[in-house]
């Protein structure tokens, strides 16, 4: 078989199941992981198929509906951890937080130890279960209606559910903000919570790479006010910081790239 017809028949496999894995490609057509890896590289960058960590996906992705979650996890996966592991110096023992949806405050949620006790709520499944490897959470899961790109619960029943609860601290993610600290989202679903989180919290805490910041999305969401706090990275636009801050936003920054030596941990860990 040649190279050509190879990448014809990789497409309609991964377009037949949605996904497939690099092993399973070279069990199928006889050809080392790595001769896989160049094909579906090829056939990402002539936009027919998605690249995954250990495989491929179908490339059906509406422009105007945020990817799904388990994609997001990859992108800039090592500023979200860092910007995760800046937001749980937050977290103090004995609180009762609120811990939203998407894929960097799901890497916060993997920086969160077992050395506070906690009672978490959140309508994340992928957050739960990544906090009930912890003795000392407790965890309560917002029903709803799942959302199946940000595996997330949401609609009337959920917005009622949170009305329940009283925070200490919420954590947070938005698609951008902008210069005079509005908060933004590419849905409207996420107006359920910041349409009440003031009265349910007290502070509240946004988790959001300087990329998104100075910047617009859909729909506002919110706005930050004084006592919240912003986990960004050193980034962020000096103006804007400049500018939060006198708005009493404080300000928690982690390195926007990792040194030499944890990048290099970095690439041998993602790599296929």
């Amino acid at each position: 078989m040649s190279k050509k017809q190879r990448l014809e028949q990789i497409e309609k496999i991964v377009n037949r199941r949605g996904t497939i894995e690099i092993s399973k490609l070279g069990e199928t057509f006889g050809v080392t992981q790595m001769t896989i890896r160049r094909d579906l590289d090829e056939l990402e960058a002539e936009g027919k198929i998605i690249r995954t960590r250990g495989g491929a996906m179908i490339n059906n992705q509406d422009a105007l509906r945020e990817s799904p979650v388990y994609l997001r996890m990859n992108e800039r996966s090592a500023l979200k951890e860092r910007l995760g592991e800046k937001a749980a110096m937050q977290l103090r023992d004995g609180q009762k937080v609120l811990i939203g949806s998407g894929s960097t405050i799901c890497h916060f949620a993997r920086m969160v130890d077992n050395t506070c006790r906690l009672i978490v709520v959140t309508q994340s499944l992928d957050i739960a279960l990544e906090l009930s490897t912890r003795s000392n959470i407790s965890i309560i899961i917002i029903g709803g209606e799942l959302r199946s790109n940000t595996l997330s619960t949401s609609g009337t029943m959920a917005d009622q559910s949170l009305a329940h609860f009283r925070f200490d601290n919420s954590f947070l993610g938005v698609t951008a903000i902008d210069a005079e600290g509005r908060l933004y989202d590419r849905s409207l679903i996420e107006q359920g919570i910041y349409g009440q989180i003031r009265d349910l919290s007290p502070r509240i805490t946004i988790i959001a790479d300087s990329s998104k910041i100075g910047q617009t999305d859909f729909v506002q969401v919110g706005q930050l006010e004084k006592g919240d706090i912003l986990v960004t990275d050193d980034g962020i636009d000096p103006e804007i910081k400049k500018g939060f801050e006198e708005r009493g936003i404080v300000i928690r920054m982690a390195a926007s790239s990792a040194p030499e030596d944890e990048k290099d941990e970095l690439t041998e860990k993602y790599h296929d």
